[in-house]
């Protein structure tokens, strides 16, 4: 009797192993249905976990916003206690985190992967709306 493969294969660009994606993507389908159920969402923590995964095959690994490179190696590697100790510096080493973004902000099972970075900046930005933002801060330094 073999073992049967995983529904979920992590995109190569992350470079991390199947069972570490596995756990990824469950621990986060469960947290993002959470907070989007607050916010009015109703989709099923399968469709939520679906649609993570597609998000992260459908990249390349480079955030979409900005064209750099994401670093799939800082999955699973984030320690809120040491956050807590480090604050600013230690958020800092996990900017290219890549990270589950809302396409448009709104609670349905959406979603684009975005460098922590980017999601951080974007918020509950459209697309539109954040490179409209974006364009505003450049006009007004230039």
């Amino acid at each position: 009797m073999g073992v049967r493969p995983r529904k979920y294969q992590p995109p190569a660009w992350l470079g991390i192993d199947e069972d570490a994606y596995f756990k990824f993507l469950a621990r986060k389908a469960v947290g993002l249905r959470r907070r989007d159920r607050n916010r009015g969402g109703s989709y099923s923590g399968q469709e939520c976990k679906e649609a993570i995964h597609a998000a992260f095959c459908a990249s390349d690994g480079i955030d979409p916003y900005d064209g750099r490179p994401m670093d799939g190696s800082l999955l699973n590697q984030y320690d809120n206690d040491a956050s807590a100790k480090g604050r600013t510096d230690y958020k800092r080493w996990f900017y290219r985190l890549p990270t589950i973004d809302h396409v448009n902000g709104e609670p349905v099972a959406e979603f684009e992967i975005v460098s922590w970075q980017t999601n951080d900046a974007k918020g509950d930005m459209a697309p539109a709306e954040f490179i409209g933002y974006c364009q505003a801060v450049v006009a007004n330094r230039v």
